[in-house]
């Protein structure tokens, strides 16, 4: 049994057809939607070229950075 008031199950709200729901209960406006089409169509994908390092991670991966910083620490300590 539930301790609190408020674990009590309850029953389901009836369901309405998405069309008759009352604004309060919308997720978002027609005009997010009317937003969101346009963000849609102003950001296309696109095909870019990126390097990618030997071991299959983007390059420069973080061995080859730690390598860097580690190379560049030798040559500021000279």
């Amino acid at each position: 049994m539930p301790d609190r008031p408020d674990d009590q199950p309850t029953d389901p709200p009836a369901r309405r057809p998405p069309d008759e729901r009352p604004s309060a209960q919308r997720l978002v406006s027609a005009q997010d939607v009317e937003d969101a089409d346009d963000t849609l169509f102003a950001h296309p994908p696109r095909v870019v070229r990126r390097w990618v390092c030997e071991c299959g991670a983007d390059y420069p991966c973080t061995d080859v950075l730690f390598a860097r910083l580690v190379k560049a620490t030798a040559e500021a300590d000279k």
